[in-house]
């Protein structure tokens, strides 16, 4: 069947099918159907389209794909990717309860100032778990988001704050305030994030557990 062979899927229309629902879900966030929204996402994160992307996201498309979790498990060939699919897929449907990732990985890496940065790697399942999260959960919050705010947001950058920035400069104040904090990802209120999520679905509760560190 098409439907599980990996080099036969038609990536445009995954892409579309999982696009116009998160549309919906934008949309409805945005005009206070939070009922609505909800529900729509809870489909969403169900999909088989949504865990297609999810994967192909985690095994073809990111820099990490061949880093393998503290299990050493990789999804390299088509096979091994389709069989991550149904994986994961079992996994959600068996309920996000029951769902416990394993350990990450601890390595550590250079910074410019020669000091060593902690990282932690997933396992590739756990990796495509919070990829179907982040594609349920992003429209919501989306929806939510300050116009602003540039930075780890689907179709905005860098650029996009430049040109902010020197729009704002042609017309209003004359002056740049440019801050950097220190430790930034080490030290942020993880708490504060996790109080930002409406866990009212066992799949926000887990990603507050993630923010936490719990799981």
């Amino acid at each position: 069947m098409a439907r599980w062979d990996w080099d036969k899927l038609i990536w445009g229309k995954v892409r579309r099918l999982v696009f116009n629902l998160q549309k919906r879900i934008y949309k409805a966030t945005k005009s206070g159907r939070y009922r609505k929204a909800k529900s729509l996402m809870y489909l969403l994160q169900n999909s088989y389209y949504a865990t297609l992307l999810a994967v192909r996201t985690v095994t073809t498309d990111n820099k990490g794909k061949r880093t393998a979790g503290v299990d050493s498990v990789k999804a390299n060939t088509p096979k091994r990717k389709m069989a991550l699919v149904k994986d994961v897929l079992d996994t959600i449907q068996s309920g996000w309860n029951k769902y416990r990732p394993m350990p990450a990985k601890r390595i550590y890496i250079p910074k410019a100032n020669g000091k060593l940065r902690p990282l932690g790697i997933p396992t590739i399942k756990d990796r495509a778990m919070q990829a179907v999260t982040k594609i349920a959960l992003e429209p919501f919050y989306e929806a939510k988001f300050e116009s602003c705010s540039y930075g780890f947001r689907p179709a905005m950058g860098c650029h996009d704050a430049v040109d902010k920035i020197a729009g704002t400069l042609l017309k209003k104040q004359k002056w740049v305030l440019d801050a950097d904090i220190k430790g930034c990802f080490d030290n942020i209120d993880h708490k504060f994030l996790a109080a930002q999520i409406d866990a009212e679905a066992d799949s926000e509760k887990v990603a507050k557990g993630w923010l936490y560190g719990e799981i």
